[in-house]
């Protein structure tokens, strides 16, 4: 499907617009650069975004980010009240896999992490001022072989620093790692997490779904039921405790802890279906969700959600 037709495509279930095109810019200027200095004083009077809010100004919802059929972005801003609206605008390409993140470079804004087909992991710096939310112009390289890794997540903070962390399953082993964020725009070294997490065919962070202020892992089995891994703020995972059984996840292909879309203060979790459905289970808080609600359809046409 050309971007044309994507983009009018929008329009099948949610608020479509004009698409633009922008090309990945060049690697951005080293932390701690006059430009980087620049840009974060210019930033000092945005709120901070919440977690998973990437749209400008911040509104608090939490946002979805996709992976076009030509290995382009688009965002999805969350409503706010359990639905997602368009934002039909395309950066870069080449991505095979995105991890919302928080903020990594010190301007108020949440920023991505992509892996690139040759599996170079980036970080991409997205804009939320007015004028310029959800705008992806700056990259830069933070390491090489990450192909090795089937998920890479966030959970949100959890060492209690409050700074959001990486999750990543090495897909030799099915070891699970954590990847630190070390507060300055990079990761500290990996420590492993957790041993034999092949038996989920779907591992991603959810945000604090509990209410302890720190990120917790949802996980699918192949039973198609649904775990709960509690985060600790030592960057560990407390024992799992099932939220939903009886092949809850039967026909799901894609699951996303999406952030809080009901403005209710409790982070969300969005999943589509074989037939394209994009399906809301509403956060509960304590670690639970509300029953199943269909919120769009037509969404087979994304390569991943995330």
């Amino acid at each position: 499907m050309t971007r044309a037709a994507a983009s009018a495509a929008l329009t099948m279930s949610l608020t479509a617009g004009l698409v633009s095109t922008h090309a990945t810019a060049a690697p951005a200027a080293p932390l701690g650069s006059a430009a980087s200095a620049a840009s974060a004083a210019s930033a000092a009077s945005l709120p901070v975004a919440e977690w998973r809010d990437f749209s400008g100004l911040p509104d608090g919802a939490g946002d979805l980010v996709v992976i076009n059929e030509d290995g382009s972005l688009s965002f999805f801003w969350g409503s706010g009240t359990g639905s997602l609206r368009a934002h039909p605008s395309y950066w870069g390409s080449g991505f095979t896999h995105v991890v919302p993140f928080g903020d990594l470079t010190g301007d108020g804004c949440n920023d991505l992490l992509t892996r690139r087909a040759n599996g170079d992991l980036y970080k991409e710096e997205v804009h939320c001022d007015p004028g310029r939310g959800g705008q992806l112009d700056m990259s830069t390289r933070l390491g090489t072989g990450w192909h090795q890794f089937n998920v890479l997540t966030s959970p949100g903070d959890l060492t209690g620093d409050g700074h959001a962390d990486l999750v990543a399953r090495q897909a030799a082993t099915g070891d699970m790692y954590l990847y630190a964020n070390d507060g300055a725009g990079k990761l500290k070294a990996r420590g492993r997490i957790g041993t034999n997490w092949k038996l989920y065919r779907a591992v991603f962070g959810a945000g604090d779904i509990n209410g302890d202020g720190v990120g917790d892992v949802l996980a699918v089995d192949r039973a198609n039921s649904l775990w709960r891994y509690d985060g600790t703020a030592a960057g560990t995972l407390k024992p799992r405790a099932l939220v939903f059984g009886g092949n809850w996840a039967m026909g799901r292909n894609a699951f996303v802890g999406v952030g809080d879309i009901t403005n209710d203060g409790v982070p969300d979790l969005i999943s589509r279906n074989a037939a394209g459905h994009l399906l809301r289970n509403a956060g509960k808080g304590a670690g639970s969700f509300r029953s199943t609600v269909k919120i769009a359809i037509g969404w087979q046409r994304f390569k991943a959600l995330y």
